[in-house]
């Protein structure tokens, strides 16, 4: 049985954080497929399209530290999410394959790190890897595009809040440069 907390998801949004340092603890097989069946909830232009690869082989994972840049993590598990392009072109045409299915990924790493929070998880979402890579590391085929790649383990340590940083100060009115009076808090 999964131990889940409810979330409640304003507090959520503010709480959720990049996380690099996770404690050895494995993340069990049944909360890894909690995981991936979030992201699966998430919106998608297409059904069929979106495919989800969970990885917590230790062998698997030093590989992905050696040859992913951005995988500068302890992480004892990630889920990397994918756009099958030949389904995508298929069913949606050229822009929802280069462009829609990359939005959709987006929304999928989302619900990832809103389930992270109540299975009690932290995340940090890797941005800097080729295709080629992620692709001979995962023995993806060629139609199936890496998209995001997401470092999932128990935390150590919180780090700075994002509020913090002051996410609300690219946040704009109407028009380009005129200020959003309450930044949404």
């Amino acid at each position: 049985m999964i131990d889940a907390k409810p979330l409640d998801v304003a507090d959520g949004i503010r709480r959720r954080r990049m996380h690099r340092i996770f404690t050895d603890r494995p993340v069990p097989h049944e909360v890894l497929g909690r995981m991936a069946w979030a992201a699966a909830r998430a919106q998608q232009a297409r059904s069929g399209v979106r495919h989800v690869v969970v990885a917590d082989d230790p062998a698997l994972l030093a590989t992905a530290r050696q040859v992913l840049p951005g995988f500068l993590n302890n992480a004892p598990a990630m889920l990397v999410l994918c756009t099958d392009l030949d389904e995508a072109g298929a069913s949606g045409g050229p822009r929802l394959a280069e462009h829609v299915s990359r939005l959709d990924s987006g929304a999928a790493c989302a619900h990832l790190a809103l389930m992270a929070q109540t299975l009690g998880l932290g995340v940090c979402t890797v941005t800097s890897w080729a295709d080629e890579a992620v692709r001979a590391l995962l023995g993806l085929p060629g139609h199936i595009r890496p998209d995001v790649t997401v470092a999932v383990g128990y935390v150590t340590r919180e780090t700075a809040s994002p509020a913090a940083r002051g996410f609300a100060s690219g946040l704009h009115h109407n028009a380009f440069g005129a200020a959003f009076a309450d930044g949404g808090r």
